[in-house]
């Protein structure tokens, strides 16, 4: 073969490449359709900007895409009550459909005026932290919302952490201070195999699998006395910081201090409030009503290491 027939054989597959390039859309019954890099080229583009803060100087960004919000409408994806953005190496973001509104996103395909090569498409969310776009997106898939049932125990994180050993530079980790997960999942959720609910303290909610997340992953405890979550599964740009509140099943941790939320906990993860907000504490066996505006008065009960909350309909 010559080496006019060689480029010729390289650009034919190169084409090849590129047309099947794309992202696959897997519906909420698992059915999977295919958009192409072509085909998604064929769409109008919008320019927007995005704003990052590095090494002290803002960072402006110019891109084009296409908005996500009206392409989802022009391929008819709309039977989901949530959407999960995937890439290749498991970074995952997944958005209730209730908060579409208020996160304006891009399918982008120009950077800086140069085409984004077809395995790096981004999903972007200008108004949003970074750590809500995947670069390389390859599937979005569609899902049945189910929100997260309460738990029927409610620990203190300080004291059910406290139980466990406090190991330095856990591996692969350096430098740093933490819970391992393995022994939070066996020790204190008493489990091997769940979804797992953690809660940072501005209000981010992330859903993840033991093992497949967060096996090896640790609960970084800081100088601050804040807790991080690490996991060597899941790209850096998904762990959470300063986390108030972790669930797997029936079982939570929860910050002391987080309890004055207790409110916006239940609105968070969606769980059903009494209209008149008047619920039962437990405490071990002692049952104390209150109402959710009353939540203070929890965060001056000094809980004993064994005691724990229930939380009544």
């Amino acid at each position: 073969m010559n080496k006019l027939s060689v480029l010729i054989l390289l650009a034919i597959l190169i084409s090849c490449i590129t047309t099947i390039s794309g992202i696959e859309i897997i519906s909420k019954t698992g059915v999977a359709s295919y958009i192409t890099y072509n085909q998604l080229k064929a769409h109008p583009l919008e320019s927007f900007q995005t704003k990052r803060h590095k090494d002290g100087k803002d960072i402006i960004d110019n891109w084009q895409g296409i908005p996500l919000q009206k392409w989802l409408e022009q391929e008819n994806i709309n039977d989901f009550q949530s959407i999960r953005f995937e890439s290749d190496d498991r970074y995952m973001v997944r958005i209730h459909k209730a908060e579409m509104d208020t996160m304006p996103g891009y399918i982008a395909l120009v950077h800086e005026k140069v085409p984004i090569d077809s395995t790096e498409i981004r999903v972007i969310f200008p108004k949003q932290r970074d750590m809500f776009w995947v670069r390389g997106i390859a599937r979005i898939v569609l899902e049945d919302y189910r929100p997260v049932p309460k738990p029927r125990q409610l620990f203190i994180a300080e004291n059910a952490l406290a139980k466990l050993s406090l190991l330095k530079d856990p591996k692969p980790f350096v430098d740093i201070k933490g819970y391992s997960f393995d022994t939070i999942m066996s020790d204190i959720f008493c489990d091997d195999e769940e979804s797992v609910v953690l809660v940072s303290r501005d209000g981010l909610r992330l859903r993840l699998e033991y093992p497949k997340h967060l096996q090896g992953a640790v609960i970084e405890y800081t100088k601050d006395g804040k807790y991080n979550m690490k996991s060597p599964n899941i790209p850096g740009g998904m762990w959470l910081k300063d986390i108030t509140y972790i669930q797997c099943g029936p079982v939570s941790m929860i910050r002391k201090d987080y309890l004055n939320e207790l409110a916006s906990l239940y609105k968070l993860l969606e769980w059903k409030a009494p209209d008149n907000l008047q619920i039962n504490i437990k405490i071990n066996a002692v049952i104390k009503e209150i109402t959710l505006t009353q939540v203070e008065e929890l965060s001056r009960y000094n809980f004993q290491n064994d005691e724990w909350l229930e939380l009544g309909n």
